[in-house]
């Protein structure tokens, strides 16, 4: 009887220390889960910046803006709600930059976004119309889509820039023909990813002659 209570209480104590190594081992699993899904910056035809972002379920965001730094920062929290949601939210460029920082405090992790253009008021002054509109989209696999479209009669060409590390996207006047466009970036970990928009300016000086101004807006790091 006593070789059986023994065992009993054996078994039990390692019942609890499996049922807590167990526990120790699936919690942070689960509190590892990202609560960002994907997000998209885009800029429509009238010049308008929003972001639309993506949440996985039992997360809910705010917004708060950092006067310091004038960064549009979206804190990321774990919640009781049980389906995945997406959220649409404006952006203004204040001067020439806006900025955007998603925060995940369930796992510390960050994304930062700044885009470089024209405000409202300079866009719509400018005579500067290759392109129409355009839009960057985080993937899940790491990958980022660029979408865009440009105006006709524009010649489009992508290079990438080794030296930089940045991928151009060349904008001139020609016989353009296709005017919707996408393409792949690819960000390497640990470094920003870089796109520039390239437009190619014809500026006619005085005597009669005429040099290409290179104008790199818009402008975008993703880190």
């Amino acid at each position: 009887m006593k070789n059986f209570n023994l065992f009993a209480l054996v078994a039990s104590l390692t019942l609890v220390f499996s049922s807590c190594s167990t526990n120790e081992t699936i919690l942070p699993e689960e509190q590892s889960v990202d609560l960002l899904k994907t997000y998209t910056v885009k800029r429509d035809a009238t010049g308008v910046y929003s972001i639309d972002y993506n949440l996985n379920s039992n997360a809910t965001s705010e917004s708060v803006l950092d006067d310091n730094t004038n960064t549009k920062n979206i804190y990321l929290y774990s919640s009781g709600n049980q389906s995945s949601r997406k959220v649409t939210q404006d952006l203004t460029i204040d001067g020439t930059q806006l900025k955007v920082g998603f925060i995940d405090t369930n796992t510390d992790k960050s994304h930062n976004i700044t885009i470089s253009d024209d405000n409202l008021t300079v866009a719509r002054k400018t005579d500067n119309k290759k392109l129409k509109d355009y839009s960057i989209s985080s993937n899940l696999d790491g990958t980022y889509t660029l979408d865009f479209a440009v105006n006709n009669k524009v010649k489009v060409d992508f290079v990438f820039n080794e030296e930089a590390n940045i991928y151009e996207i060349h904008l001139e006047e020609g016989k353009g023909g296709e005017t919707n466009f996408s393409r792949v970036l690819e960000k390497e970990a640990g470094e920003p990813l870089k796109f520039d928009f390239v437009n190619h300016i014809s500026n006619v000086q005085a005597k009669g002659t005429s040099e290409v101004l290179l104008i790199r807006k818009p402008q975008g790091i993703i880190i």
